[in-house]
């Protein structure tokens, strides 16, 4: 009978345990940025981007995977950019992604859903442009430059 308690209570402690690890937030991406670290982590059903350890993005119900991490420019005046799948999409809008840029002064733009539903077929870094080669429904192709004008404006997040 002690037996079969002390068995039953390790199978227990093994169940607690077991979700507890569920629960925790998970890394799943990180980056090392002009700016510190980039993080992707899910914790459950939402995802959150941080930059040096603060939030600079979040998606509430939706998972965020890193794609693609680019630097752009020069050294002293250029940027990094993550491009970041934004959850998993549907038929009217099969995916969704959002770009984040980063500059060695630590300012950071977000900008969500930079690909307008489009299928994304290339990403292109030309000197100090970042280019996203885009497919829409009908087929025709788009080309959507990245202005770091937004994260280099005066009111920009430092």
């Amino acid at each position: 009978m002690r037996y079969a308690r002390r068995l039953l209570l390790a199978a227990l402690a093994c169940l607690v345990l077991a979700a507890a690890a569920q629960a925790a937030p998970e890394r799943t991406a990180i980056y090392m940025t002009v700016a510190g670290p980039l993080e992707v982590v899910r914790d459950g059903a939402s995802s959150t981007v941080l930059l040096g350890g603060r939030v600079i993005h979040q998606a509430m119900g939706a998972a965020l995977t890193a794609q693609s991490y680019m630097s752009v420019g020069e050294l002293g005046d250029g940027y990094d950019a993550v491009l970041i799948r934004h959850g998993v999409g549907n038929a009217e809008c099969p995916i969704t992604y959002d770009l984040v840029a980063v500059g060695a002064d630590k300012t950071y733009a977000v900008v969500p859903a930079i690909n307008k539903c489009s299928r994304l077929v290339n990403v292109n870094v030309d000197g100090d442009r970042l280019l996203l080669v885009t497919e829409r429904q009908n087929g025709r192709t788009e080309i959507i430059e990245y202005n770091d004008k937004q994260r280099r404006r005066p009111d920009a997040k430092p």
